[in-house]
């Protein structure tokens, strides 16, 4: 029930950041909130100076010594992206340091991809803010990094678990739940798989929205009591719009060309791992209330007014906000 205040919070992750360095550039793409969050972004380039004093200018890299970072060019990236793109003047060589030492003055949470010569390197954050490169990936940290992202996501993805609340708090039985969340699970790794690779692509301005509007769906369909079957193919064609938004993480970051098809199983694989975590906690409680007849007669019907109340909160902030 706690899941009611949701609508009061964020509804996805904390920011993210991603670097890419080859040598000769130094590429910095950030969401324009995390800026806004900072100074009033209303044009790129006059506010040129302040976002370069937000991020190259306090970043250091060092590739066989101390590199020049020159003056960045601001342009707009993909959906509300903006690209920060510094010129690198270095000693040579594929091995070397990169210290993201703003990522202390960004807001709590934020997570900051590196790549260095098409390599998956590392996820910085405040508290950890340099990373050492070298010519070769570790596959194992490759793994254990994407893993772990998934996870967060999928556990700091509100609109996510929420959806996934409204259809457990109506199954009828433990049979229902496996089948409504292994449709759910199925259809977010094909859409998921198809996004990260390039295959197929939809723009955020319409995955949001329609991940808003499938919760919103869900707590009002409570109320008409849908048998298992098809609740279970209602989940899945639901679920395949929740895998845009799962990829849309790993588009923000860019899958590792060197590692692309482990990255993204690991990815996969963490956002599976923090689903079952949540559900493993929560089917037993359900499973135990279900029970008692009052939990049928009132607490199904207002917690589902709760989560549709959420999903149309989040459906109108994502269209005109």
């Amino acid at each position: 029930m706690i899941l009611w205040f949701v609508p009061l919070a964020e509804a996805h992750r904390p920011g993210l950041s991603y670097a890419r360095i080859d040598g000769h550039t130094l590429t910095i793409t950030i969401a324009r909130p995390e800026l806004a969050a900072k100074f009033p972004v209303t044009d790129l380039q006059e506010s040129r100076l302040l976002i370069a004093d937000l991020t190259v200018d306090h970043a250091r890299v060092n590739i066989g010594g101390p590199c020049t970072i020159d003056a960045p060019e601001i342009s707009a990236a993909e959906g509300d992206g903006v690209q920060i793109q510094s010129a690198l003047h270095c000693p040579g060589g594929e091995s070397g340091t990169y210290d993201a030492d703003f990522l202390a003055q960004m807001e709590q949470g934020h997570r900051h991809y590196v790549e260095a010569f098409g390599q998956s390197v590392a996820v910085l954050d405040a508290g950890h803010t340099e990373v050492a490169f070298t010519g070769a990936t570790d596959r194992t940290d490759v793994a254990l990094r994407f893993g772990k992202l998934g996870v967060e996501h999928i556990w700091t993805g509100y609109d996510h678990l929420l959806f996934l609340f409204g259809l457990l708090i109506a199954a009828p039985s433990l049979r229902a739940m496996f089948f409504i969340i292994t449709g759910f699970t199925v259809a977010h790794s094909i859409t998921l798989t198809l996004a990260a690779l390039g295959i197929v692509h939809l723009s955020p301005g319409l995955v949001e929205p329609a991940i808003a509007a499938s919760i919103a769906f869900v707590g009002v369909e409570n109320f008409w009591r849908p048998p298992p079957r098809r609740r279970v193919v209602i989940t899945f064609l639901l679920g395949l719009i929740h895998g845009f938004g799962f990829a849309g993480l790993l588009i923000e970051l860019g899958l590792p060309r060197d590692a692309l098809a482990l990255a993204l199983v690991s990815f996969n694989g963490g956002v599976e791992v923090g689903q079952a975590t949540v559900v493993a906690l929560a089917m037993p409680i359900l499973l135990f209330l279900r029970r008692y007849a009052w939990y049928e007669r009132r607490v199904v019907p207002i917690a589902s007014i709760g989560v549709a109340l959420a999903g149309l909160t989040w459906f109108v902030q994502r269209v005109w906000f």
